[in-house]
């Protein structure tokens, strides 16, 4: 017969414990993304951060603390990771920042380090307590175990909970992780404080958000919030309404001195748009001024489904009316998959933002390009907006037009530069008849015969000052960098870095530096590090185990953010996705890890691991993500984490000779510690400056310098090697 493991099982615990640090981890991951504006600098500074806790946590474990304390530790780390949400959203009133500014880097290091590494470092605490307690092997299996609840908490995360709001989620995970223990003699107040918690969960999201408008400093009043799938929003009441987006003021609404008169521009630089794809046009009203044009169609493209619904009941009547024209149609969807529609289009306008994320990214790449030509009429125009202004380019502003513009003259022979606060590049074929002639705009203005008190014609000479215009055109035509890429994702780090740059010193400063030099100083590192692991691999047993810890550590988050790269790259946002993600990582790692450790000697099988790895690497290299990527990245996702499972079984036996829970803690220490090294040069400096191709080559050549030492042991049979 079956019975059900009683509350103080450290099996049970274990799992509980998955469940709080895998949902614990991808809250804070979502705030930090929010509270720096929806960067995704925040992947690579808050993992880092994260591994650093959980491996110092483990190490503390090793010697510390008994089995009572290990089981309360998840709903500590839940606790904790509260707190953590409430100094992300505080974030702009401890750091003095203005409403709507950018909290930067390197301003709030401090501040991250104390949101995060708290409930890391509670996590790593239980791992290694627990896992000792599961006796000889017990390393493996509770690292199994652990890395099942964080599966079970990924995929809850995702279909249930993240809608609900991050408040909710975590009061809900609370109260889950409350009545599967840890104190089985006091379930009658377990079940009182779950109960409390899920009351709690109907209300703390409001709060929540109150509490964060007021900590931000944005004007007015709250009027309502929404945490869709890719963003959290966030309305001001009154007229006109302010609309921010992760913290950042996304437009205003109505806004007619500034949205008039562009959207005007936008129209009139084709000669006859009748059928327009107009993309981020919606939020700030522009769509209601382009549809004053005699169009036949006009296609308002919004990559988050839940935005235009959300818009039309904060908005109301002004922005309903325009929605309801039989010319104008919504279409909630990936900008990508819109162009795969078929039809062509005479005028492609691109104002989704710029390109501070993987995400975001996606419309301003080589690849995006080439699919709007094709979608493009023969004389048609591609216009892209450029949060960048024509007074200032030099820095990064400077390189982040140059690698735009050389990125549209891979795909068009033709681009036109449009001066302003934000410069409008306009690209197309040898038909094309776009200009920048305020004489030429105001005819067609006036041939079109529209009626708009907001404008008057003899606005365009200030619209596109033809001195600025001239000026800008030599800047753009003297341009040269190389291209952007789904790859190659050069724009990241500038528009990121531009990003925090309006605000105060950021720790983008090095990276922006860097940026279109030769990678041959991340080379050198690379060479460093290997020989580091190789001098290691030769030394004692336990510097073995240790080195090659940190190698499948290093590798797995490299592994993890690149492939959690290419997603965003090829299918969009993560914010809900992120724990189902996360969910197929951690199911591949718990079967390796429990399939490990049933095996006699996990140790002697970590050459075949570790050259799997780099296999693995390799078919990153080759770009294997990219194709059919729904389907290939979470079969990889899950191949890195069965990989890293199953290493984690071997090198925990190399570590602790016996000793589970040493062995547990170390491994896992060591584990986390190269993680939390990648999860830096991976996610700040790898990716953006190498590009995804050789940042999984780097992976590879890591994981084959780890290879000699463990054949070394497996050729001494496992016990043989020098203690």
């Amino acid at each position: 017969m079956v019975t059900r493991p009683p509350a103080d099982d450290p099996r049970l615990a274990l799992i509980v414990l998955g469940i709080a640090t895998g949902i614990g981890q991808a809250l804070l991951l979502r705030e930090a993304m929010a509270a720096m504006g929806g960067s995704e600098l925040a992947w690579g500074t808050v993992m880092s951060l994260w591994l650093l806790g959980m491996a110092i946590g483990s190490r503390i474990g090793v010697r510390a603390g008994g089995g009572a304390l290990g089981r309360a530790l998840a709903p500590v780390t839940l606790l904790l990771t509260g707190i953590g949400v409430l100094l992300f959203r505080a974030a702009p009133a401890l750091t003095g920042v203005a409403s709507g500014e950018t909290v930067t880097s390197w301003q709030a290091a401090w501040l991250w380090a104390a949101a995060v590494v708290p409930p890391a470092l509670a996590g790593g605490l239980a791992f290694p307590i627990l896992a000792g307690r599961l006796g000889s092997g017990g390393a493996g299996r509770g690292y199994g175990l652990e890395a099942a609840g964080a599966l079970l908490g990924g995929v809850a995360l995702s279909l249930v909970l993240a809608p609900l709001g991050t408040a909710a989620a975590l009061c809900l995970t609370g109260a889950a992780a409350v009545l599967l223990g840890p104190w089985p003699r006091l379930r009658s107040v377990s079940i009182v404080l779950a109960a409390a918690l899920v009351a709690a969960a109907a209300v703390s999201g409001d709060l929540l958000a109150t509490a964060g408008w007021r900590w931000a400093g944005n004007p007015g009043e709250l009027a309502d919030w929404s945490e869709t799938r890719q963003q959290r929003l966030e309305v001001s009441a009154g007229s006109p309404a302010a609309l921010y987006a992760d913290g950042r003021l996304a437009a205003t609404f109505p806004d007619p001195f500034t949205t008039v008169p562009a959207a005007h521009l936008l129209m009139l630089l084709h000669p006859s748009p009748e059928r327009v794809l107009a993309v981020g046009c919606l939020a700030d009203g522009a769509i209601s001024t382009m549809a004053r044009h005699p169009v036949a169609e006009i296609l308002v493209v919004e990559n988050d489904p839940q935005l235009p619904p959300r818009l039309r009941e904060w908005y109301g009547p002004p922005l309903a009316e325009v929605l309801a024209d039989p010319q104008v149609r919504v279409l909630a969807t990936d900008p990508v998959r819109a162009l795969d529609r078929p039809g062509s289009w005479d005028l492609i306008v691109l104002r989704d933002g710029s390109p501070i994320t993987v995400r975001h990214n996606r419309t301003r790449t080589v690849e995006f390009f080439e699919r709007c030509r094709a979608r493009l009429a023969a004389d048609g125009a591609l216009v892209v907006r450029l949060e960048v202004p024509d007074t200032y380019l030099g820095g990064s502003a400077g390189r982040l037009l140059q690698v735009m513009t050389s990125s549209l003259r891979e795909v068009f022979p033709t681009v036109l530069a449009v001066p302003g606060e934000n410069i409008l590049l306009v690209a197309g074929g040898p038909a094309m008849d776009a200009t920048v002639d305020p004489a030429e705009l105001e005819r067609r203005w006036r041939e079109r015969g529209i009626n708009d008190e907001l404008f008057a014609p003899e606005m365009l000479e200030l619209l596109v000052d033809p001195r600025r215009a001239a000026d800008l055109a030599r800047v753009v035509g003297a341009a040269t960098a190389p291209v952007n890429t789904m790859e190659h994702p050069r724009a990241v780090l500038l528009a990121a870095g531009l990003q925090e740059a309006r605000g105060r010193p950021s720790l983008l400063g090095v990276s922006r530096a860097l940026e279109g030099r030769p990678a041959t100083p991340l080379g050198i590192a690379l060479v460093a590090a290997m020989v580091a692991v190789l001098a290691m691999s030769v030394g004692r047993r336990r510097q073995l185990a240790t080195a090659t810890a940190a190698v499948i550590g290093a590798c797995s988050m490299g592994w993890w953010l690149l492939l959690i790269a290419a997603w965003q790259s090829t299918l969009g946002s993560v914010y809900a996705e992120i724990g189902a993600l996360n969910a197929a990582f951690m199911a591949g790692l718990a079967v390796g890890s429990l399939a490990a450790a049933r095996r006699p000697q996990p140790s002697a099988r970590l050459p075949l691991v570790l050259l799997a790895g780099c296999l693995l690497s390799a078919l990153l290299a080759a770009g294997a993500a990219f194709r059919l990527p729904a389907l290939t990245i979470p079969i990889l996702l899950a191949a890195g984490g069965t990989l890293t499972g199953a290493a984690f079984a071997g090198v925990a036996e190399l570590a602790g000779r016996g000793d589970t829970r040493r062995g547990a803690g170390v491994a896992f220490a060591a584990d986390e510690a190269g993680a939390a090294v990648a999860a830096l040069a991976v996610g700040i400096l790898a990716l953006p400056w190498a590009g995804m191709t050789a940042t999984a080559i780097g992976l590879a050549l890591l994981g084959a310098a780890a290879l000699p030492g463990a054949c070394r042991y497996r050729a001494s049979q496992g016990f043989g090697a020098r203690d």
